[in-house]
């Protein structure tokens, strides 16, 4: 892995940082740390601890392909140094506990498990995650342009196209990164499809799951499960059917979590996926 000090704030998808992690630089192709000498950056004021803490985030990003890390801890601390407000933080001083925690942490996320950790209340409100009006992060796709998706409302809607025929799934997808659930909870992705004389074969859901594995040469992201009605996709007249798929047990391996709504290949109609959400027990 590279690591190089630069002159100035470091400029990427239109943004600039102080410090930045490449897992593919976009000149050279190699995990990169970069960290920038600006004075508005402070780089010369800060400790050689902070700068200790500073680096190990960055090469949590290039070589262990991390994201961001909200998560905290009971005392308010953050549960890692992946925390996106690394600098504004203490995490350890010196040798300590503090540090061996924080330093096993970023390459094994299940030592956060031995520690207390902030969730919500999960009783009171199960829903992790739920579909809004107008968000920006969602995706849709279909290579050939024989299905169209839209967004009306809190809702996904795919439909077919007047005189083509799929010959390839169209489907609604979106990434959520390092999901905070607790270890071990059982992880369920929900929706209710409204359809009316929707022909074919149908529409279905998926979940895919992804884990992080470190190799020699840094980390590689890999699908660990698959969760799919796929097999057995809905049509017909559909009046708020369910379906859902389920994490019988959740890891906090997990690095990113991608739910799909689906219509298959050779469906005619319209098909909502309403109340998409993912709740967790």
């Amino acid at each position: 892995m590279d690591i190089t000090y630069v002159d100035e704030r470091i400029s990427f998808n239109g943004r600039t940082f102080c410090g930045y992690g490449f897992v593919s630089h976009p000149i050279t192709g190699k995990r990169t740390v970069l960290i920038s000498k600006s004075p508005d950056c402070g780089w010369a004021s800060l400790s050689d601890l902070k700068r200790e803490q500073f680096f190990f985030h960055e090469i949590g990003h290039a070589f262990l392909n991390l994201r961001h890390d909200e998560t905290l801890l009971c005392d308010g601390n953050p549960s890692t140094l992946m925390n996106s407000n690394v600098d504004k933080y203490d995490y350890y001083s010196g040798s300590s506990e503090a540090k061996k925690y924080y330093l096993d942490e970023l390459f094994d996320r299940l030592k956060a498990n031995a520690q207390c950790l902030q969730f919500q209340d999960w009783k009171t409100n199960p829903v992790f995650y739920k579909l809004a009006a107008g968000s920006s992060d969602w995706f849709f796709s279909n290579s050939k342009e024989t299905l169209a998706g839209s967004r009306p409302g809190n809702s996904l809607k795919i439909s077919s196209i007047e005189g083509k025929t799929s010959q390839e799934s169209g489907y609604w997808f979106t990434q959520i990164d390092v999901p905070n659930i607790p270890e071990g909870s059982k992880v369920t992705l929900r929706t209710k499809v409204n359809a009316q004389n929707l022909t074919g074969p149908g529409v279905a859901i998926a979940l895919r799951v992804y884990e992080s594995d470190i190799q020699n040469k840094g980390a590689q992201f890999r699908e660990s499960l698959l969760l799919t009605t796929e097999a057995s996709p809905v049509s017909g007249n559909l009046n708020n059917h369910v379906l859902q798929v389920s994490i019988p047990k959740f890891t906090r391996k997990t690095i990113y979590l991608i739910p799909f709504a689906v219509m298959m290949p050779g469906t005619k109609g319209d098909a909502t996926f309403d109340e998409f959400e993912i709740v967790v027990e």
